[in-house]
């Protein structure tokens, strides 16, 4: 037990090191892309993401995550050849959803650009449609080393793909300037190309690791296809409904945004919502979700061991987690919005910038409810419950309509809505997801280690933020001054988690570090 722990948050860490410098450099190219292309530009193409990810989370039908679970169960009991069979057998049913996906995009470019409110972004669904196979086919291999507990090229190949997209989009937006619409193409092209390489890498990864351990080749029979399948769909079906559950939250948006704001720059509007102020809400989710992803296996594995004591142990140091890094996150993001969107896009007009940080500032506390819904969501369908955390979710994104519904076309509200929506909707869905837990598979969340005390960690940072703002507000002024405000907030945040002794000397001695 204790080593399915130490593989569970050494795999956290090193997702979730290697998701935050993706977002860093997703970030870094979003910001001078941002400056590049504008808010219209950067409107156009948030446009894009909302309708791809939903035709993606189709594409791969939950299958990845399913593929996660399987080979850790199946590895637990010592059946590798059949952790094997169940990779061999999933590759082949991504690479068919992608060539459908990518022919579906295609095929209704024009209509998913009318329904948006701007037909501009049609030839951009072209361009993009063909990462509906390669991510599938990429993530495939991904669930493959994740189930045997490897989560480095997991994490290295990310970093990479990010690296792609930055250099291919910038040189395209550059070029194309001052034609916007060509320049939004260009960046979307650099998706496509950067997921293609992503591909091709873990392709190669797993083709050396393979020859490396001397696999010999499974073969799949008609009976390992019929025995198989129930099992990979009996949670794909419900990964796939939840995962297209959370896409309608950005799909919502997308249609509702543009349709229901009463300002005539609408476009604009949706842009600073879901690019500079997203790209922010982004950093620590995907910091976090390295935990949600590590969280699968390394539960599984304990609830088929059946130990109920080591199953609440191991979901509290999951949840645990992931509140240490989310709530510090989620209130520097509160308190220092301003400050670090005039750091990072400099290039926007002042009024924009203003808006960027009240909503930043509105829905910084969404980060805590997403990130612990990330990783919740994980623990569900570890333990053999995937279709409650979609029911919840589902309903959760019916509150943030209604709430759009009501805010957005509010001239005193605005594009604000957009921001207490998102907040309302996974507190809502938190909370729910929480009692569920409690009730029905009796996993009980320890709310004074999980909880409490990072909390009592993060308003003491923020206190200490507020007094250095207040009473030395010219020291900490201008960009170095907030990178060293930032720097400083989080040494006192990690020095406060330690004495306050959150993780214990167990929890400490499993991290990936030499002990003294």
């Amino acid at each position: 037990m204790k080593k399915i722990e130490k593989s569970f948050i050494s795999g956290a860490l090193i997702l979730s090191l290697g998701g935050l410098f993706a977002k860093i450099l997703g970030a870094l190219y979003r910001i001078p892309l941002t400056n590049i292309i504008g808010s219209y530009g950067m409107g156009l193409y948030q446009l894009v993401f909302p309708p791809y990810i939903l035709f993606l989370t189709i594409a791969q039908a939950g299958i990845p995550i399913a593929v996660s679970k399987l080979i850790a169960e199946n590895n637990q009991l010592g059946r590798f050849d059949e952790s094997r069979r169940v990779f061999r057998y999933a590759f082949i049913c991504l690479t068919a959803l992608g060539l459908v996906s990518v022919v579906l995009m295609a095929s209704l470019s024009k209509v998913i650009a009318r329904s948006q409110g701007n037909e501009a972004t049609a030839q951009a669904f072209l361009i993009v449609a063909p990462a509906l196979l390669f991510v599938p086919v990429t993530n495939a291999l991904k669930a493959y080393f994740q189930g045997n507990m490897n989560m480095t090229p997991s994490g290295v190949t990310t970093v990479i793909e990010q690296i792609v997209k930055l250099i291919v989009g910038l040189t395209c937006a550059v070029k194309f300037m001052p034609d916007v619409n060509k320049a939004v193409m260009g960046a979307v092209f650099a998706i496509t190309v950067s997921e293609f390489g992503s591909m091709l890498i873990m392709a190669t990864v797993y083709l050396v690791h393979a020859r490396r351990n001397k696999y010999s080749k499974v073969k799949l029979a008609g009976a390992d296809v019929k025995r198989i399948t129930p099992n990979v769909f009996a949670l794909a079906v419900p990964v796939a409904l939840g995962g297209f559950v959370m896409q309608m939250s950005q799909v919502i948006d997308s249609v509702m945004v543009v349709n229901l704001l009463s300002v005539p720059n609408a476009t604009e509007m949706y842009g600073l919502w879901t690019g500079p102020v997203n790209s922010m809400l982004g950093l620590p989710i995907a910091l976090s979700g390295g935990v949600a992803v590590s969280a699968l296996p390394s539960i599984t594995r304990t609830y088929c061991a059946g130990d109920k004591d080591s199953l609440n142990a191991a979901y509290n140091t999951a949840m645990k987690l992931t509140l240490v890094i989310s709530i510090p996150c989620a209130l520097g993001m509160i308190v220092l919005s301003k400050p670090i969107l005039q750091l990072l896009y400099g290039g926007l007009p002042a009024e924009e910038i203003n808006i960027a940080s009240m909503l930043l500032s509105l829905s910084g506390l969404s980060i805590v409810f997403l990130a612990f819904m990330q990783t919740a969501v994980s623990v569900c369908q570890a333990v053999g419950k995937p279709y409650a955390s979609v029911v919840i979710v589902a309903f959760a994104i019916v509150v943030k309509a209604l709430v759009n519904l009501f805010t957005l076309p509010n001239e005193k509200i605005n594009i604000y809505g957009a921001a207490i929506s998102e907040t309302l909707c996974y507190l809502f869905a938190t909370v729910c997801v929480i009692i569920y837990l409690r009730k029905k598979v009796e996993l009980k969340l320890d709310l004074g280690q999980c909880l409490i005390k990072p909390l009592a960690a993060g308003l003491l940072m923020t206190l200490c933020i507020t007094v250095a703002t207040m009473f030395a507000g010219t020291v900490f002024k201008g960009g170095f001054g907030t990178l060293i405000l930032i720097a400083l907030s989080g040494v006192i945040y990690i020095t406060t988690v330690l004495t306050l002794k959150v993780f214990n000397k167990s929890e400490l001695s499993m991290l990936p570090i030499k002990q003294k």
